[in-house]
């Protein structure tokens, strides 16, 4: 993950109401369905990852990053895109590496979609 990826926002909230056309319940119920879900799909990727199966994991990857980027999770987008090019790679053990990363950003993005909206 590069420095400025890195340096990527948590949680973009001025991205996410221009989405949801500053419809503040629409907010919510868009990311308390994004944050009951993204657990899931991690437990995907791991599934995936356990089994070696290298197009399954870009697959999920690519999952997580469309979802975060639905909700304006810049830091966990560009994690999952991190994820997503090793899987296509073929790069199993940095997919590996990038999962604690995943879930650092996950609880930062949790936690700032629930102080913020």
């Amino acid at each position: 993950v590069s420095a400025q990826e890195l340096d990527a926002p948590v949680f973009n909230k001025a991205g996410m109401m221009a989405r949801v056309m500053d419809d503040k319940d629409l907010a919510r119920m868009v990311a308390e369905g994004f944050l009951e879900d993204i657990p899931r799909q991690f437990e995907a990727l791991r599934g995936y990852l356990e089994a070696g199966d290298t197009s399954g994991v870009e697959h999920q990857a690519h999952t997580i990053r469309g979802a975060s980027a639905n909700v304006c999770g810049e830091a966990l987008r560009a994690v999952a895109y991190e994820m997503e090019k090793a899987g296509k790679a073929g790069n199993m053990e940095y997919v590996m590496a990038l999962l604690p990363e995943m879930d650092r950003q996950f609880a930062r993005l949790k936690q700032a979609m629930e102080q913020h909206l």
